[in-house]
């Protein structure tokens, strides 16, 4: 099995970095989802209040049943929320079992900050994608031709362009265009067309190649 050459490894790397970015935000989502249907109704007792702004955050403690470490969660509601429930001292919530992090309870309101961030890590990323792609069209140097010298081999990692003593390349590079007489390697700063004239080349788009050649352009 080949491993992925440069352009697989940049779109792997990039794949990678947005799971990181919002996969635990889909989960966070999904789990408040699930609260309505899966959570448990438990009576929470109201520890702390505090003013923001016309809200009202709130410092609650759930039953050890639903949140053994017993910490205390804060949540931010109405007003009209906030002093009922300091009135009572307590105030109904449903918490996802497992999870006592993640409850709802009447008039409360959520922080957008989890969205933007994660809008903005998103934003960032196809930015820098943007301008590496951009950027790597100038600065890349005229294509070159070549005529193969004999049968196209497997290549190794990374792209290479090495005169011989007699004049002649090898060249190393990744397959990104295989036609039944010729094919284009990719070196991380110019593209090689490669004419095969009866030689074989047994590999595929993606994978690495070398090939003994002559420059002809």
């Amino acid at each position: 099995m080949r491993a992925p050459g440069p352009r697989a490894r940049k779109i792997l790397v990039v794949v990678i970095a947005l799971l990181v970015i919002n996969l635990p935000y889909a989960v966070y989502q999904y789990r408040i989802h699930s609260v309505s249907s899966d959570g448990v109704q438990v009576t929470a007792t109201v520890v702390s209040s505090a003013r923001a702004g016309d809200d009202v955050v709130l410092g609650l403690r759930f039953p050890a049943s639903v949140d053994p470490d017993q910490r205390v969660r804060t949540a931010r509601v109405t007003a009209t929320a906030g002093a009922a429930a300091v009135r009572a001292g307590e105030v109904d919530v449903r918490v996802l079992q497992g999870h006592p992090a993640v409850f709802d309870l009447p008039g409360q309101k959520r922080s957008h900050g989890s969205t933007i961030i994660t809008l903005g890590a998103d934003v960032l990323v196809l930015v820098m994608i943007l301008l590496m792609w951009r950027l790597g069209g100038r600065i890349r140097r005229p294509a070159l031709v070549a005529v193969a010298l004999g049968d196209v081999e497997g290549g190794e990692e990374g792209s290479l362009l090495d005169k011989q003593a007699d004049g002649t390349y090898v060249i190393n590079g990744e397959v990104t265009e295989a036609l039944v007489d010729s094919l284009v390697l990719a070196l991380r700063e110019r593209d090689v067309t490669v004419h095969l004239r009866g030689h074989v080349n047994p590999i595929d788009v993606g994978a690495q190649a070398k090939v003994h050649a002559h420059l002809v352009g």
